[in-house]
């Protein structure tokens, strides 16, 4: 677990993920197979996701002022998850997956009901 604050760089990338997030824009995950998700109360960001199957490294933090985390599901069932965030932290998840349409959500408290949660379109060849 990394319990230091975010540099400024991944900051400020999440801060442009929060203004995207409302502008119904797919994030694409590129060849080097990283994702960058932010949580808060109210939201995963980005909320759309595009990405190739197999490893994908996603560094999840928790911009809120509760705890949450990150649970990556396909038809109901867990495939990936990571422990509780608490504010201000980072926790990095590898996930193998494979081709499908994923929920990311918050499954802490009523996070999904205030908005926590977003979709992985995973595909083979990207």
């Amino acid at each position: 677990m990394d319990t230091r604050l975010p540099p400024l760089p991944l900051l400020a990338a999440a801060l442009v993920a929060l203004a995207a997030g409302g502008c119904g824009a797919t994030t694409t995950v590129g060849n080097e197979r990283t994702l960058q998700i932010a949580l808060n109360e109210y939201r995963v960001m980005p909320q759309d996701v595009r990405a190739p199957t197999g490893l994908l490294t996603i560094s999840v933090h928790n911009y809120g002022r509760l705890t949450h985390d990150l649970v990556i599901t396909l038809d109901g069932r867990t495939e990936a998850a990571t422990k509780p965030i608490a504010p201000g932290q980072t926790e990095e998840l590898d996930a193998v997956l494979g081709p499908g349409h994923y929920l990311m959500s918050s499954s802490i408290l009523s996070d999904q009901a205030l908005g926590a949660y977003g979709t992985l379109d995973v595909r083979s060849g990207g």
